[in-house]
């Protein structure tokens, strides 16, 4: 007995073991991301030193200048240095939004590669499976609606993987290799993939915030 409502899924496939490896190939992958690229998109010890810098010559600069003429020669070096601080700062800055985007762009190729060994790696293999007509005489239809047993399970599919089926391109190229008979009934190495890497990357956003406050 259990605490939710759990519905009868009658699978036909299920690769237990290539799921388990599957789910820690996206949770390591997405792990490995998050932290690379959090790590670019860091300020710098030097950045975060010369912001502190900066801030110190401001409050001086301004303390100086609300004397008057009479500190005239301090306030002018200490507005220099200001500029010049300023100016390191705004180097360090371009820089580290120039490496943040050329991570990006090395992420989305990893991305593209990853995806096209698991395609390869498990094409034509269907890593869950289910039988459209059991899955029919499990919910009792009384429908007067004929709809045959792959109708039954692609409509399962489409409403436990929302919203993914609905976005075509990124559904189809999930179920590449796989039978087109067997396609609507069951799902491909890559979708599995996905899921771990969709929720682990919540988890690790979450994460990431938390220990930067």
């Amino acid at each position: 007995m259990t605490f939710l409502p759990y519905p009868n899924i009658p699978y036909k496939i299920v690769h237990t073991g290539d799921i388990v490896m599957l789910l820690t190939l996206g949770f390591v992958y997405e792990l490995v991301m998050r932290i690379y690229q959090n790590s670019n998109a860091r300020r710098t010890p030097q950045e975060r030193k010369l912001k502190i810098h900066l801030a110190t010559l401001r409050y001086e600069a301004a303390k100086k200048r609300a004397l008057g003429p009479s500190a005239f020669v301090e306030t002018a070096k200490l507005e220099r240095a200001v500029l010049a601080t300023e100016k390191e700062l705004n180097k360090l800055v371009e820089e580290r939004e120039a490496r943040t985007a050329r991570v990006a762009k090395l992420v989305k190729k990893c991305n593209y590669a990853t995806n096209v060994l698991v395609i390869l790696a498990y094409w034509g293999v269907a890593i869950v499976a289910i039988d459209g007509a059991r899955l029919y005489k499990a919910n009792n239809d009384s429908s007067d609606e004929i709809i045959t047993d792959t109708e039954h399970a692609a409509a399962f599919w489409k409403g436990f993987m929302f919203p993914l089926p609905y976005n075509g391109m990124a559904y189809k190229i999930a179920q590449l290799g796989i039978d087109s008979a067997m396609k609507p009934s069951c799902l491909g190495a890559l979708i599995v993939v996905w899921a771990a890497r969709v929720t682990s990357g919540e988890l690790f956003e979450v994460a990431l915030q938390w220990i930067a406050r």
